[in-house]
């Protein structure tokens, strides 16, 4: 949940950077500025050991160029097509996606009342945002690509730590963020250069850039990589619909956004569901 508020900060200053490069860029200097950052903490925790390169960290590094590249640039490209309203309601999908992967992959089933727990979340959420109107099959294509390469990610985690159980957090958030760089890398071919020398330049882009990615990529997959280990696939993957649910008083603190009665209402009905995962 912490995690998930970092992000909600983070994303905030991406939206300022946007303004000034595009959102590849953006994806990219995130994940590289993550890696430096996880990079320390594994050397920190002792979690190095190059001899020693097991199916967990593939699986690891699979999940990071599958959810942190490919499903980052998807879920941007959505943006584009549906607007961030409907990109994000729609995003929806990937806790759903997640649960059956999950079933089907690891053969784990949620709790009745975890599953009651997610119920809420999902009605809480999409209430926030409100219905999904006037969808475009190329809009609807893009998302679900993307919700379907973060639930193959989040499950290919959750397979790793139960592979390797001593594998650190440091270790694991590692190779996960270095698969991020190396999916963008990848993605962005021979346009990898300018584009990282042009987002890494001086202007007005930088701060917002830099502190964004410092909360996202660097504070947050910390966090992430500690409730990975901690929750099932699934469980996390709700847990993370809940972030606009901290944007609404960031909203309201910095942009003095007033939220409307609905979207309490959804956050309410959200946060009661959370309570239902872990409480039950």
């Amino acid at each position: 949940m912490i995690g998930c508020a970092i992000w909600a900060v983070a994303l905030s200053f991406f939206k300022i950077a946007e303004k000034y490069i595009d959102s590849s860029q953006i994806n990219l200097i995130k994940n590289s500025v993550g890696l430096v950052f996880v990079a320390g903490w594994m050397f920190f925790t002792g979690g190095w050991n190059p001899g020693d390169v097991s199916l967990a960290w593939q699986l690891m590094f699979a999940s990071g160029v599958i959810g942190m590249a490919f499903g980052d640039v998807f879920f941007l490209s959505a943006i584009g097509r549906l607007g961030v309203g409907k990109a994000t309601s729609m995003a929806l999908l990937t806790p759903v996606l997640t649960l059956v992967l999950e079933f089907f992959i690891l053969d784990r089933i949620p709790s009745a009342g975890s599953f009651s727990g997610m119920f809420l979340v999902l009605v809480g959420v999409f209430y926030l945002y409100g219905p999904v109107e006037n969808v475009s099959k190329e809009g609807f294509r893009l998302i679900f690509i993307a919700c379907l390469c973060v639930a193959i990610a989040q499950v290919l985690a959750r397979w790793s730590f139960d592979l390797d159980q001593d594998l650190s957090l440091g270790t694991s958030a590692f190779f996960r963020v270095f698969g991020g760089v190396v999916g963008m890398a990848f993605i962005m071919g021979k346009d990898l250069k300018s584009k990282y020398l042009s987002a890494i330049s001086k202007g007005p882009h930088l701060k917002p850039l830099m502190i964004g990615a410092f909360l996202g990529t660097g504070i947050g997959i910390c966090l992430y990589q500690s409730a990975a280990k901690l929750t099932t696939a699934t469980q996390l993957s709700f847990l993370g619909t809940t972030t606009p649910i901290f944007a609404i008083p960031i909203a309201w603190i910095i942009a003095k956004e007033i939220p409307q009665k609905r979207v309490i209402i959804g956050a309410l009905i959200a946060i009661a569901g959370v309570s239902l995962i872990f409480l039950l």
